[in-house]
C-alpha cells in the first residue's frame, strides 16, 4: 500500500480551502501545504484543522512572487526525503481530485499505482451554479456545472521514483521534467483515465477580481511584465483595469449539470467556513506593500552588510542546537555565527558550528572580560542575539536589517515572539510585556528603561526578538552585565538597551518574527533578586511613588515564587532567596 502525500501551493481561498483539505483527506495519508501571503482567513481555517488533528503540515511565504514551480517542487521532494512518500499529489486549492466510477475510488487507486513512473489526469473546469447560496456546505456536495470538454492539459500525479529521474516540476505542475544542458526533458506519463480533478477556477465577479489581480502580479513580479507566461493572466488584468469583469462564466451551450460524481463515503461537514469577502482593492493594496518590502529587502541584499549572530551556550545543549539551527534557517544570507561559551565545551560546539557552512567563531566566557572579546570577535554591522531555546523565524534578520540598514536613525528594532498558550500567556503578563503597535519609539529609551525598572518586566520578544546596531552594543559593554555565573538575566539587558539619550530610536514591528523558547524554572527563580539589584543600582531613575508601588509589587511576587513547591527542591533555591531578601533589605522604602 502507498504512502500518498498531497501538496499545495494556496493563497486568498477562505470561501473554499477547508472544503478542499477535508476532501483531499479522504485520499491522501498527509497534505504539506504553503500558505502564500492569505490575508482572508484562510490561515486561520488551515491552522484551525490543523489543530483538529488532521495530519496537515503548515508553512507560510511572504513575498508577492509567485514561486509556484519551485515551492512545489521543493515540497515534493520533502514529501519523499522527509515524510516517506510513495506517491505525492501536487493539487491547487481550488482542484478536487474526483472519480465517476464507484469502484475506482481515489485513494484505491492511489494506492496501489506503480512508484517508478509519473501518471496524470485529466483536468475539467467546473463551477458551482449558485457561488452565493449554501456558502457553509461541502463544495462537492452543493449543485454544479461542468464544461463538456475537458481542457487540454493534464495535471501531473508522481512515484518516488520517478521523481529521481525527474526532479523538477512545471508551473502549474502539468508535468514533471528534468534538464539535459538547456533542454527540458519531460517525463513521460500514463494517463488515468477514471479520475479527474475537477478545478474550480472562478468563483463570483469579486473572487476573479482578486484572483487575476494576485495571479498576474505575482507572476510579473517572477518574469517581468513583459513574460510572455500565463499570458491569460495580463488579458484578465487589463479586464479588470478597465473596470469590467472578465467573461469567466461558463456559458450554458459549452457546460453541463454535473451527473455521477461520487463523493466521499459519508457527508462532509464543515465547521470553520463562513463565505469570503473579498475585496479587489485591499488585494491590490497588499501586493503593493509587500513587492515595496520586496523591493527594499533586495536593495539591501545586494549590498551585502554582514550580521553577527551572537549564541550563548550556557550548558544546556538541545537549547542550544535549537537556537543554532534557526540562525542556519535565515533567509538573509550575509551572516556569521559567534558561541559565546560560558561552559568550557569549544570541542563539542566547533563540531556543531563546522556543520552550518557559514562563517563561525567561538569566544570563551568562563572569566570576565568577555564583552570585549566578543567585541574583538564579531565583524558584523549588525548583532542578533539569539537566547538558548528560542527560535527565530527564517525571515527575521532580512526583514530587520532591511530595516536598520534603510533607516540610519534606529538604534535597534524589536518584534514581540508568536503567540503562546494560555498559561504561557499568563506568565508573559507578569514578567514580560508585549509591544504590540508598529511604529518607531522616538526619544523613549529614558520611558522604556524607567518601565523595565518600575514594572519588573521586559519586551514579550526579549534579546532575541532585537536586532541591534554594532555601536549599541559599544555603549553597554556587548551586555557582559547581564550574563552572571553563566545565568542570563533579561531585565539587566533591557535596562542596558534603552539608554536614556534624549535622541533614542527603537523600531518596533507589528508582526512576531520569533517564538520563545519555555521559560526555565530557574530564570523565574532568580527574577526576584534581578528585580531588587536594578532598584538598587538605579534607584534615582524611579520616583518616590513608582519606587513604592514596585516594591510592593516585588515583595507580593517573590512571595508567589518562593512559594512554588516545583522550585524549593531546587539547587539554587536557599541561595536566590538568601540573595534576594538581603537586596530588598537594602531598597529604600
Amino acid at each position: 500500500m502507498n504512502k500518498i502525500i498531497a501538496i499545495s501551493l494556496v493563497a486568498d481561498c477562505a470561501d473554499i480551502i477547508e472544503s478542499f483539505v477535508r476532501h483531499t483527506l479522504t485520499y491522501v495519508d498527509e497534505m504539506l501545504v504553503v500558505d502564500h501571503a492569505a490575508a482572508d482567513g484562510t490561515g486561520d481555517v488551515l491552522h484551525a484543522l490543523q489543530e483538529e488533528g488532521l495530519p496537515l503540515c503548515i508553512e507560510r511565504y511572504e513575498a508577492a512572487e509567485l514561486r509556484h514551480d519551485e515551492i512545489m517542487t521543493a515540497l515534493m521532494h520533502r514529501a519523499f526525503d522527509e515524510y516517506d512518500a510513495d506517491i505525492v499529489v501536487p493539487v491547487d486549492a481550488d482542484e478536487f481530485l474526483v472519480t465517476q466510477d464507484a469502484a475506482k475510488p481515489c485513494r484505491a487507486v492511489l494506492s496501489h499505482l506503480r512508484t517508478d513512473v509519473t501518471f496524470c489526469a485529466w483536468h475539467w473546469m467546473y463551477e458551482l451554479e449558485k457561488p452565493e447560496e449554501d456558502t457553509g456546505r461541502f463544495l462537492l456536495s452543493r449543485p454544479l456545472r461542468r464544461k463538456k470538454r475537458h481542457e487540454p492539459v493534464q495535471k501531473a500525479i508522481i512515484g518516488r521514483e520517478a521523481a529521481r529521474s525527474y526532479p523538477l516540476l512545471a508551473q502549474g505542475t502539468h508535468y514533471l521534467y528534468r534538464m539535459e544542458g538547456e533542454e527540458r526533458v519531460p517525463a513521460p506519463a500514463l494517463p488515468i483515465s477514471f479520475l479527474h480533478f475537477a478545478h474550480f477556477q472562478w468563483r463570483g465577479t469579486l473572487h476573479t477580481a482578486v484572483k487575476v489581480l494576485n495571479g498576474w502580479i505575482g507572476n510579473a513580479a517572477k518574469y517581468s511584465v513583459h513574460t510572455a507566461r500565463c499570458y491569460y493572466w495580463k488579458e484578465h488584468f487589463d479586464t479588470v483595469f478597465e473596470g469590467r469583469v472578465p467573461p469567466v462564466a461558463l456559458s450554458p451551450e459549452e457546460s453541463e449539470a454535473v451527473q455521477g460524481l461520487v463523493l466521499p463515503q459519508g457527508e462532509i461537514e464543515l465547521r470553520y467556513t463562513k463565505g469570503a469577502a473579498f475585496s479587489p482593492l485591499q488585494s491590490l493594496m497588499r501586493l503593493s506593500e509587500q513587492l515595496a518590502q520586496d523591493f527594499a529587502e533586495e536593495r539591501v541584499l545586494a549590498r551585502q552588510r554582514l550580521v553577527s549572530i551572537v549564541v550563548p551556550y550556557l550548558g544546556n545543549f538541545s537549547l542550544w542546537q535549537r537556537s543554532l539551527e534557526s540562525a542556519a534557517a535565515q533567509t538573509y544570507p550575509h551572516i556569521e555565527v559567534v558561541a559565546l561559551d560560558f561552559v568550557g565545551d569549544e570541542a563539542r560546539l566547533q563540531e556543531s558550528l563546522e556543520a552550518l557552512g557559514a562563517p563561525h567563531g567561538i569566544v570563551p566566557a568562563v572569566s570576565s572580560g568577555w564583552g570585549a572579546r566578543l567585541s574583538g570577535t564579531v565583524r558584523g554591522a549588525y548583532v542578533q542575539w539569539i537566547v538558548p531555546g528560542d527560535r527565530l523565524l527564517a525571515e527575521k534578520v532580512v526583514r530587520m536589517v532591511t530595516t536598520l540598514e534603510l533607516d540610519d536613525e534606529l538604534d535597534f528594532v524589536i518584534a514581540d515572539p508568536e503567540e503562546a498558550a494560555n498559561e504561557e500567556n499568563d506568565a508573559l503578563e507578569r514578567f514580560a510585556f508585549r509591544m504590540r503597535q508598529s511604529h518607531c519609539i522616538v526619544a523613549s529609551g529614558a520611558w522604556h528603561r524607567s518601565f523595565v525598572l518600575s514594572e519588573g518586566r521586559s519586551p514579550a520578544g526579549g534579546l532575541s526578538g532585537t536586532l541591534l546596531r554594532r555601536s549599541v552594543l559599544d555603549e553597554c559593554a556587548w551586555l557582559e552585565p547581564a550574563f552572571f555565573q553563566g545565568r542570563f538575566f533579561p531585565l539587566a539587558a533591557f535596562v542596558l538597551l534603552f539608554q536614556t539619550r534624549a535622541d533614542f530610536r527603537a523600531g518596533v514591528f507589528e508582526i512576531p518574527l520569533l517564538a520563545r523558547g519555555t521559560q526555565d524554572a530557574g530564570e523565574i527563580l532568580w527574577h526576584p533578586a534581578e528585580w531588587a539589584a536594578l532598584l538598587l543600582s538605579c534607584d534615582g531613575e524611579v520616583d518616590m511613588t513608582a519606587r513604592k508601588s514596585a516594591r510592593e509589587t516585588l515583595a507580593q511576587q517573590a512571595q508567589n515564587i518562593f512559594a512554588r513547591e516545583a522550585l524549593c527542591s531546587r539547587a539554587d533555591f536557599a541561595c536566590a532567596r538568601r540573595v534576594f531578601e538581603e537586596l530588598f533589605a537594602a531598597l529604600p522604602e
